[in-house]
């Protein structure tokens, strides 16, 4: 399984805080699924969304920082006014994710398997 930026090579500095959702998501699944293939199926579907964002929100600051003269000019002049108002509130969905708990499954404690670490 591929995760952090070698699944998502976004170039957002964001790899290895990807890399730690991509290994808390399929654990989840795993816990909760009936079939390896459903737990994989839906982590692929829970992050599509969330990488898909990270993807845009790279390449819209990658663009950004290629801009010709007169662009460069505008947002060298902008960026400082308008930067610290709007950066914390478009960038919050990054910032404040939560994945959820990683805990064993409720089943898990009556079977015996309670003292089994959690996958």
């Amino acid at each position: 399984m591929l995760i952090g930026d070698a699944a998502h090579p976004v170039g957002a500095g964001q790899g290895a805080s990807m890399a730690l959702e991509d290994a808390v998501m399929p654990a989840q699944r795993l816990r909760d699924a009936l079939s390896v293939e459903d737990a994989l199926t839906g982590f692929d579907r829970e992050r599509r969304a969330r990488v898909g964002k990270m993807v845009d929100a790279a390449a819209a600051n990658r663009d950004a920082k290629t801009a010709g003269r007169f662009a460069s000019r505008i947002r060298d002049l902008v960026m400082p006014i308008v930067f610290p108002r709007v950066y914390p509130k478009a960038t919050r969905w990054l910032y404040t994710y939560d994945p959820g708990p990683l805990t064993t499954r409720p089943d898990t404690a009556e079977s015996g398997m309670a003292d089994r670490p959690t996958p």
